[in-house]
């Protein structure tokens, strides 16, 4: 009986480890991304030559996102 809690414990560990790890992927500047399903945040929003920071908002599947020449 000892052997089958070590054994449910073990297998518990590693159901825990190799489910509940997420993944980063780094994005270098200047890289264009596709927006993927569910993404909502706030965004900027150029008006009249201003940058305007928007409440958050649910930006659609399929967008493109990438960086602008730096301002000088």
């Amino acid at each position: 009986m000892k052997w089958w809690s070590a054994s449910s414990a073990s297998l518990a560990l590693v159901m825990i480890l190799g489910c509940g790890t997420t993944r980063a992927v780094f994005i270098h500047d200047g890289d264009l991304i596709r927006i993927g399903p569910d993404v909502s945040g706030r965004v900027y929003v150029l008006k009249n030559g201003e940058w305007i920071l928007t409440k958050k908002t649910k930006i659609p599947e399929g967008w493109f996102a990438g960086a602008l020449e730096p301002e000088r």
